[in-house]
């Protein structure tokens, strides 16, 4: 405050403080939310001890050593693929950037296009602003696509340009966006097969 040019206001003073105060209970919170992550997606959130799981914890621990930016995951529906995910992201130099978990089945191929890559305004009928997509949101952290084995083909074709590149275009859009975010896919399929 400069006192020779604005009179001494008590509320202003105590509502920097309040916000100060705001502030720092909010990075505490923050702070903690983060540990409780990490403990609760710790890599022993994962629960078996035969061979396979043993072989699961070392894959595990290889993506988190080395880094990669895209995991596959195949399974029987309710084998854990989504806290796999969960555990490689809290325990990754991603964990403080967001994870965004993406149900493929759960939308139609125009609407799953637009959450992934976003829209520009105009780029269809409702679209009557601009929208990031959910890779542009997740920048520095990690998408985990369940059920991606049963992506419409335009839309996995749009995919794996991503996963080659870390670049698209949104919806109606002509400027590249580059982003680095790790995919975790999962799918229930036996992909070979179907193919």
């Amino acid at each position: 405050f400069n006192y020779l040019t604005k009179p001494f206001q008590i509320s202003q003073f105590l509502a920097v403080i309040e916000k100060a105060l705001e502030t720092t209970h909010l990075r505490r919170e923050v702070r903690e939310l983060r540990r409780q992550m990490r403990e609760d997606f710790g890599i022993d959130a994962i629960i078996g001890r035969d061979a396979s799981m043993q072989q699961l914890f070392d894959v595990i621990k290889q993506v988190l050593r080395t880094g990669l930016s895209t995991v596959f995951m195949r399974g029987e529906t309710g084998t854990g693929k989504d806290l796999v995910a969960r555990v490689i992201h809290h325990n990754s130099d991603r964990a403080n950037k967001p994870f965004v978990n993406v149900t493929c089945t759960a939308l139609s191929e125009t609407l799953l296009e637009s959450e992934l890559f976003g829209h520009e305004r105009g780029a269809f009928t409702d679209a009557k602003i601009q929208k990031k997509g959910l890779f542009e949101l997740a920048d520095g952290g990690s998408v985990f696509l369940d059920e991606v084995g049963d992506m419409p083909p335009a839309l996995q074709a749009k995919l794996l340009r991503f996963l080659e590149e870390r670049r698209f275009r949104r919806v109606g859009g002509t400027q590249e966006i580059q982003v680095d975010v790790r995919v975790m896919a999962a799918t229930n399929r036996d992909l070979e097969r179907a193919i």
